[in-house]
């Protein structure tokens, strides 16, 4: 009897968990229609790779918007290679895809995000070398023990090979 009552409580249990992560798998965010990756990139506990996903999936089909200083370069702005909205194909022409987008005009009733690309082109550089395997960052302190072990193994250095 008591092997029974356990073996369905382990079943409802696993049907139980199947339905929860299937729930969790389809409420997958918008992040075309949303700017999420404004409040992931402020989020120290958000996935780098899911940050730049939700910033690449949101201006797939916009302009980012260009700095003076971009207007002058030819070939395009290296960052948006970097977070994947431009490929490289070797041969130096546009895909077609880089084509339909640029073809779209900016809405003029969306915001223009200038200041939030400008952050988050900031953040994308500068959280890289934080970055863990998984896509988390590491915390603050753990960064902070990093940098203070690299100052005392400098500080080591330059006694043992006086210049």
């Amino acid at each position: 009897m008591n092997f029974k009552i356990w073996l369905l409580a382990s079943v409802l249990v696993f049907f139980a968990c199947v339905g929860h992560a299937q729930t969790n798998s389809n409420q997958k965010k918008d992040y075309k229609n949303s700017p999420e990756w404004i409040s992931m990139m402020h989020d120290p506990n958000a996935n780098y790779f899911e940050t730049v996903i939700a910033f690449r999936e949101f201006f797939m089909d916009r302009f980012l918007p260009e700095e003076p200083w971009d207007m002058a370069k030819e070939g395009g702005d290296p960052f948006e290679k970097e977070v994947g909205l431009e490929v490289e194909d070797g041969s130096g022409k546009k895909s077609e895809k880089e084509k339909a987008r640029e073809a779209k005009k900016q809405n003029p009733n969306e915001p223009n995000y200038a200041d939030e690309v400008r952050a988050f082109k900031s953040w994308f550089y500068s959280i890289q070398p934080w970055v863990q395997s998984d896509g988390s960052i590491m915390s603050q302190s753990d960064q902070q023990l990093i940098i203070e072990k690299q100052q005392k193994e400098l500080k080591e250095l330059e006694k043992t090979n006086p210049k």
